[in-house]
């Protein structure tokens, strides 16, 4: 299955690498759009191909629309391959007709995948999902060397939290249901229903520009980005690179600051520096610097951090007792579970605490370096999916959940097909993934404590598991 890499913190290179053999940009009989749907058992992804030529981008449909472009293309005939060095992929097919290319998506294990020509893809039939049990979190969690893991649902008044495995590596002691974990970029949704909460107060408005706030005194935001909304940088329309260059990055402590203010406002002035990569609003380009000057932004407007508001503002008033910030646990302690780096089928534990590279810097908070248990992530997934009205506007809610720019993203939030909203997580040590399903009125979260490509399938295939025993429970009442 296609891994959610490029979704994440450190991914800025999946947008940056080039497709080899421009040379020759003659039309082929792939030349077009031909979009599939990748079936994984319980997991399904649309695939989208842009071929002109010999320059060929990938997009995962559901994932942002997340573009990778092809490293390596070898069309001959009626025969093509294609490999994605930044996602560790490879797809090779031939055309079995004028609309269809048929053929194989390798990513670990090789899956059959047939792209239609055009936007739509065929319909398959619907997956058959297992819903989660001890055993098969156990199972998936075996298989793909994760330490530790937690899956949990919500239905109603029914619920239930597994937790399995290991808080590190390099002990035996067990994940506790109520044990806490980093969700990474699930972190962004919850930026943007602190906005929602501020809008709400007459703080600000959705269109409030970086230039009304950050612009003064002039010269500080260059003029690409001065009109660019609050709606344009939590829809990642704003223009915006990534994240900021490894000479930058490097710059940033990752150790907790009392008041990180001035941090996150260097970190947001030095992104409104960089090159824009597109024009306003005329592209959909993931970027976990859009939310970090939105958060520099609140802090501009309220004279107090992002990490004060956003725990007055959303986690004491909907009860999340364990949220938190960076990597969760105590120096030299087991507390807590641990990330992992990842080593093969190793797992390499790396400790809580200062003066250890275990979480993005500090100034990267509004968008990835939230942590909380399984139980409070199930109390803000319900907030979402029940909408109360003296927590937010019902237009807010609304305004949070849809997508502005004519693309699958919301504020925080991919919106699929089926209108589940879902985001993943991570901070390349930890990986998470949640879901709203308002139709079935279920929601469901899931998390490891790494984030090899076969724990994202694995937390993939269980946050199915976890809401089909959501949807099985109301049935059972």
């Amino acid at each position: 299955m296609l891994t959610r890499r490029h979704f994440q913190t450190l991914a800025a290179a999946a947008y940056g690498v080039t497709a080899s053999g421009l040379a020759s940009a003659a039309d082929t009989p792939f030349d077009g759009i031909w979009t599939g749907l990748l079936n994984a058992g319980a997991v399904r992804l649309t695939l989208r191909l842009e071929i002109r030529g010999q320059t060929v981008t990938l997009i995962s449909v559901d994932q942002g629309n997340a573009r990778i472009p092809a490293t390596s293309v070898d069309i001959e005939d009626e025969h093509i391959k294609l490999s994605f060095k930044s996602i560790k992929a490879s797809f090779s097919g031939a055309l079995t007709s004028e609309r269809h290319i048929d053929g194989t998506f390798t990513q670990g294990a090789p899956l059959p995948l047939r792209f239609t020509k055009g936007d739509k893809a065929e319909a398959l039939p619907p997956p058959v999902v297992a819903p989660l049990t001890r055993e098969v979190l156990n199972d998936k969690r075996l298989a793909a060397y994760t330490p530790g893991m937690v899956a949990a649902w919500a239905s109603g008044f029914a619920s239930d939290v597994l937790a399995d495995g290991a808080r590190s590596s390099g002990d035996e002691i067990s994940v506790q249901p109520q044990d806490q974990w980093h969700w990474g970029s699930i972190t962004k949704s919850m930026t943007a229903t602190l906005c929602g909460r501020l809008i709400d107060k007459g703080v600000l408005s959705w269109s409030t520009t970086v230039g009304d706030v950050l612009g003064k005194p002039g010269g500080r935001v260059s003029e690409p980005f001065r009109q660019a909304s609050l709606l344009h940088l939590l829809s990642h329309r704003a223009g915006l690179q990534a994240n900021l260059d490894l000479m930058n990055f490097v710059f940033f402590t990752r150790d907790a600051l009392t008041d990180p203010r001035e941090e996150r406002l260097k970190w947001a002035l030095t992104a409104l520096k960089q090159k824009p990569v597109s024009p306003l609003g005329a592209q959909h380009l993931y970027s976990n610097n859009g939310y970090i000057i939105a958060g520099a932004m609140l802090e501009v407007l309220t004279n107090k951090p992002w990490e004060a508001l956003i725990e007055a503002e959303v986690f004491t008033p909907l009860g999340l007792k364990s949220a938190g910030f960076g990597a969760p646990g105590h120096f030299r302690q087991s507390d807590q579970p641990l990330g992992h780096l990842v080593q093969g089928h190793n797992r390499k534990p790396v400790e809580a605490g200062p003066g250890v590279s275990n979480d993005n810097p500090v100034a990267l908070g509004p968008a990835g370096r939230v942590h909380m248990s399984a139980p409070d992530m199930l109390l803000y997934l319900q907030a979402h999916l029940n909408q109360p009205s003296g927590f937010l506007k019902a237009e807010t809610w609304d305004t949070l959940h849809k997508a502005h720019f004519g693309d699958s993203y919301a504020l925080g939030w991919v919106i699929r097909d089926d209108g589940t909203l879902w985001h993943n997580g991570s901070n390349m040590m930890w990986y998470g993934e949640v879901l709203i399903d308002q139709r079935n009125k279920t929601v469901a979260c899931v998390c490891a404590n790494d984030a090899a490509p076969d724990t994202q399938l694995a937390v993939s295939g269980l946050l199915a598991s976890a809401n089909a025993a959501a949807v099985s429970s109301k049935g059972d009442g």
